[in-house]
């Protein structure tokens, strides 16, 4: 990564405030790949890793013009530790849940709190599903429930296969905000 002088920095970030989108390239192209290899480090998956550093361009664009950046490398690699950070959490929630349902399901004593607690989750997670875009729906669904890989699902809704993962992506996003409200609310 060939680090900017500070003056080109400033005005790369002006210009990305903008809407210059060559500029969001050169910065895109000047430390994607450093991020991607720092993430891939820490996660040991590819898949994961490309996602997180997506992320991180898709809001970079997003935000562009509220951000208030004052060295551009330090804000990419500080929000790519918060995202790992983020992605660290939500395994760990997802494991605790994957070891509840396999205690709910093994045991052979299942009492009615148990089983009204999974479906009070299980109907929470469906409302979630039901209050994405109907588009980002449908990519979910067919990912998670019918297990098709992301090229499948590219090919089969006639869009590109960045489409999908961020159909994914905000869906997962979605359904962990919604359920962390809803129990907060409890």
């Amino acid at each position: 990564m060939t680090p900017f002088e500070p003056y080109q920095s400033e005005d790369l970030l002006n210009r990305l405030k903008q809407g210059d989108k060559q500029a969001y390239e050169k910065i895109y192209f000047t430390f994607s790949k450093e991020l991607l290899y720092a993430a891939y480090k820490k996660t040991g998956d590819r898949v994961i890793a490309e996602e997180l550093v997506q992320n991180i361009f898709i809001s970079l664009w997003e935000k562009r013009q509220d951000l208030k950046i004052n060295n551009l490398q330090a804000y990419l690699f500080g929000a790519l530790k918060l995202s790992l950070i983020n992605h660290i959490r939500s395994l760990v929630m997802e494991n605790r849940y994957m070891e509840y349902q396999t205690l709910t399901y093994s045991e052979n004593h299942q009492d009615t709190a148990n089983l009204i607690d999974l479906h009070d989750l299980t109907s929470i997670i469906e409302e979630s599903i039901n209050s994405l875009p109907e588009k980002t729906q449908e990519v979910f669904r067919l990912s998670r429930y019918k297990h098709q890989s992301t090229k499948d699902i590219a090919a089969g809704l006639n869009i590109t296969e960045k489409a999908v993962e961020y159909h994914i992506t905000r869906s997962i996003k979605r359904i962990k905000e919604y359920i962390k409200n809803f129990y907060t609310f409890l």
